[in-house]
């Protein structure tokens, strides 16, 4: 492509104001011509900006904005300048990304405008009046931009939000809250956006800004999972052709990966330290039975603890899938000598003085943590402890996997580190030093073992 573009064709192309290209000309932040006094612009060099200066993405979004969102001023030139093939007195109805014309009073209108890829359309339409042609003249524009539209219905991006939350999220998760939570950030900065205009590269300068906020990484992986999922629905029920996530790199968690778990002496010190009797109780469930937070506290005597096949049956969870746990004689213990001091059949940790159940430990918690001084412990690494420890006593990762209820074995594997014991073992099999004790192998020089860990969700 050699052709040049005046300042009136350019912003046409570009979807912006002349005055906008002026101060672009100023500012030498576009590539432009001068040629006998006049500014012209070659469209290779302008093509070549557009991919370097990323500016497609905008220009797309005013272009979407114009023909869908806002009624654009209206300028009609009567007959100053223009094509030579219309008659001087024709009416020219302008708008920022097209215009529309009678080549005579009474005749057809034609549409006239650029496409995405810079070309100039004009097209006699079957049009009444200039409001229908310049609808027509929109679609059109619109088509040549993103496609043939037809059936396909149009939404912001905060109506599709809304519409995740309502129609998936609260049907589907017992963790929508927390989506709600997250969308609510999402809306603000795809505020006023065409739901099927945001790509791939919003999606990564969307993860930037939230970087910028502070968000740790995790974080924001999470909120690239949850626009995913809401692009997904929106694909699924038509308003989107694709989901712009797909491809989009999430950032490495290995190094914010939490690995701490609770030592066999550190939780002889953090049960003499803990005062009240429910989380001494509580703790030795947390360590016996890797439940979640919520699962814990929605125990109930009759619909979870089965005392004569010894199983606890956890049936509220977060992948909204139910599974049973065997009672090792520990857990028995404790919920025995608990239901013993029952008259009713309702929660198993009841607060005594709201007779509700608990929300929330954290503070009873972090006290007794510190009473002991047991640093850099949350209530997580409870239940990271007890997976760890049934791996490290020999149970499969499917196992680990089923008792924690996760979805599949890649969740497991992905917050895995493999366990340290049996690589001890092997490579000590190569030390000529080595000395047999019982059935394991060890070497003399490393004598202490690292501990197992991984985290979990």
């Amino acid at each position: 492509m050699n052709k040049l573009l005046d300042v009136k064709e350019i912003s046409t192309y570009l979807g912006v104001h002349p005055r906008t290209v002026y101060k672009w000309k100023n500012q030498g932040k576009i590539p432009y011509i001068a040629a006998n006094g006049r500014i012209r612009f070659k469209l290779d060099d302008i093509e070549k900006w557009l991919k370097l200066g990323n500016r497609k993405t905008a220009i797309i979004d005013k272009i979407l904005k114009n023909v869908l969102t806002i009624s654009p001023s209206l300028i009609i030139d009567n007959g100053e300048g223009g094509q030579k093939v219309a008659r001087s007195k024709r009416l020219r109805r302008r708008f920022p990304y097209g215009s529309i014309y009678q080549r005579r009073d009474g005749g057809n209108w034609t549409i006239d405008f650029r496409t995405a890829t810079g070309e100039r359309i004009q097209k006699v339409v079957k049009a009444m009046t200039w409001q229908d042609a310049h609808e027509v003249l929109k679609e059109a524009v619109y088509d040549s931009y993103f496609g043939h539209h037809q059936n396909k219905q149009r939404v912001t991006f905060e109506r599709l939000a809304d519409m995740y939350i309502e129609d998936h999220a609260k049907t589907n998760k017992l963790s929508w809250r927390d989506d709600q939570r997250i969308v609510r950030e999402m809306k603000k900065y795809f505020m006023g956006r065409s739901a099927d205009s945001i790509t791939a590269q919003d999606v990564e300068r969307y993860k930037a800004w939230r970087r910028r906020q502070g968000v740790k990484p995790t974080t924001v992986n999470k909120s690239i999972q949850i626009l995913s999922k809401l692009c997904s629905c929106g694909v699924s029920w038509g308003y989107l052709e694709s989901n712009p996530c797909r491809g989009v790199k999430k950032y490495s968690e290995e190094k914010f990966r939490r690995t701490r778990v609770l030592s066999r002496e550190e939780e002889s010190r953090l049960e003499e330290a803990i005062g009240p009797e429910y989380l001494k109780a509580m703790v030795k469930l947390f360590l016996n039975c890797g439940l979640r937070r919520k699962e814990l506290f929605q125990l109930t005597w009759k619909d979870h603890v089965d005392f004569r096949k010894c199983l606890l049956f956890i049936r509220e969870t977060k992948t909204s899938r139910s599974r049973y746990i065997p009672m090792n004689e520990t857990v028995y213990n404790v919920l025995r000598e608990l239901h013993w001091s029952r008259t009713d059949d309702g929660l198993v940790f009841r607060n005594p003085k709201t007779k509700k159940g608990y929300v929330c430990i954290r503070k009873t918690f972090n006290r007794a943590c510190k009473k002991a001084k047991i640093e850099n412990l949350n209530l997580l690494d409870l239940r990271r402890t007890f997976g760890s420890r049934i791996l490290e006593a020999g149970a499969s990762l499917e196992t680990v996997r089923q008792l924690l209820g996760h979805v599949s074995v890649t969740t497991t594997q992905i917050y895995t580190i493999s366990n340290a014991e049996q690589k001890l073992q092997a490579v000590s099999l190569l030390d000529p030093n080595r000395v047999e004790s019982g059935d394991k192998s060890v070497t003399n020089r490393r004598g202490q073992l690292v501990s197992y860990g991984f985290s979990v969700n």
